[in-house]
Order: C-alpha cells, then sequence, then structure tokens
C-alpha cells in the first residue's frame, strides 16, 4: 500500500475513532439528564431517555409539558409533536436515500430520462427535509427553553442560546440542570382538568423535624 493512502487512511481513522468516542459521550450526559429529570419528577417510563431514536425527545417533551401545566394550567402535548416530527425527518430521509440511489442505480445502466427524474424528486426530498429539520430543531428548542427555565431561571437564556450556536453543548448544560427545580413550581392540579400523564409531580418530601 502506498505510504500517501496508508497515512490518509490512519488519519480518517483516528478521526472516525474520535467522532465515535465523543457521540457515546454526549450520548451518555444526554440520556442520564434526562432520565434523571424524568425520573426525579414523576414522568412515565423515564428510561426512554436512554433510547436515541425518538425515546430521548419524548422525554424531553414531557418535561416541557409538565412545565407548562404547572406554570400555566395548561395541557400541551409537545411530546407528541416531537415524537412525529423526529419519525417524519427518518422517513424522510430514508426516502431521500432511496432517491439517490435509484439515481445511482439509473446512471450505471446509462438510463438518462430515469436520472433526470430522480435529480429532480431527490431535489424535492432535499428540501422537504431542510424544512422538516429546522421546524423539529424550533420546536426541540422551545422544550429545551421551557426544561432550562425549570431548572435554572436565571441562565435559561445563556443555556439556550449556546445550545443553539454550539450544539455539542446542549448535553452538558442537562446534566448540570438535571438536580435543579428552581423554576418548578409543585401546585395542585386546575380544577376541573384531568390531571394527564406527564404533569405528575412526586409528592414533596416533608421538612425533617429538628429533634
Amino acid at each position: 500500500m502506498d505510504a500517501n493512502v496508508f497515512a490518509m487512511a490512519a488519519v480518517f481513522g483516528v478521526i472516525g475513532l474520535i467522532s465515535l468516542a465523543l457521540g457515546i459521550v454526549l450520548y451518555v450526559f444526554l440520556s442520564l439528564s434526562l432520565y434523571t429529570l424524568a425520573k426525579r419528577r414523576g414522568i412515565l417510563h423515564p428510561g426512554l431517555a436512554w433510547v436515541p431514536v425518538c425515546g430521548a425527545r419524548w422525554i424531553m417533551g414531557s418535561l416541557a409539558d409538565q412545565y407548562v401545566y404547572f406554570t400555566e394550567g395548561k395541557v400541551k402535548y409537545q411530546r407528541r409533536l416531537l415524537l412525529w416530527l423526529e419519525v417524519g425527518m427518518y422517513v424522510l430521509l430514508g426516502l431521500f436515500f432511496g432517491l439517490m440511489g435509484g439515481m445511482v442505480a439509473g446512471a450505471v445502466i446509462d438510463n438518462g430520462s430515469q436520472v433526470a427524474a430522480m435529480a429532480v424528486w431527490m431535489l424535492l426530498g432535499y428540501f422537504l427535509l431542510l424544512a422538516e429539520a429546522i421546524v423539529f430543531a424550533v420546536f426541540q428548542y422551545i422544550a429545551l427553553y421551557r426544561i432550562y427555565k425549570s431548572c435554572d431561571p436565571k441562565n435559561t437564556t445563556l443555556f439556550l442560546v449556546l445550545s443553539i450556536l454550539f450544539n455539542i453543548t446542549m448535553p452538558f448544560f442537562l446534566f448540570a440542570c438535571r438536580k435543579k427545580d428552581l423554576g418548578m413550581p409543585r401546585p395542585e392540579a386546575p380544577e376541573g382538568e384531568p390531571a394527564e400523564e406527564p404533569t405528575q409531580l412526586p409528592e414533596a418530601q416533608e421538612p425533617e423535624q429538628e429533634a
């Protein structure tokens, strides 16, 4: 093997390993943070935080819904919205790569009309995927804002801005907030409205009596 090719392969291999290690670290911090928050606040099925596809976003939406419920008395369904937006994004991503494969196959068999048609559909799929990703990101950051607000109101804006500009920081901010409830009230459920999951909080512990 040529020395230059070997060197490039080694460099890409090292970059790949570093990226994999970083991805695992971010996954652990994000999942552990959401799991801890969900378990402490009585969210059903907190273990979903460890499911990388859809599960983590469901817990994130549940925490945001809970915060809105106890601060505004409104029942929201952001958890469902995030779930379906993420599912839709993966579906569009699959269709996009399917069209790309069809275009490559058309090029191999030298079918110009098929390649042109696939290229048009792939371009349309790309813009749909981009629009879906933007909408998904917007609602995810809305949920994230509410979570930060429930944990640490004073630093909410700072955490959110940094999370948007440097997405890699989000799991670490959530990890730092995982045991905080500085902005989370514990009122009774509004009268006339059922206390629907995920709005339940564990009962506040009775203060220890002094001897």
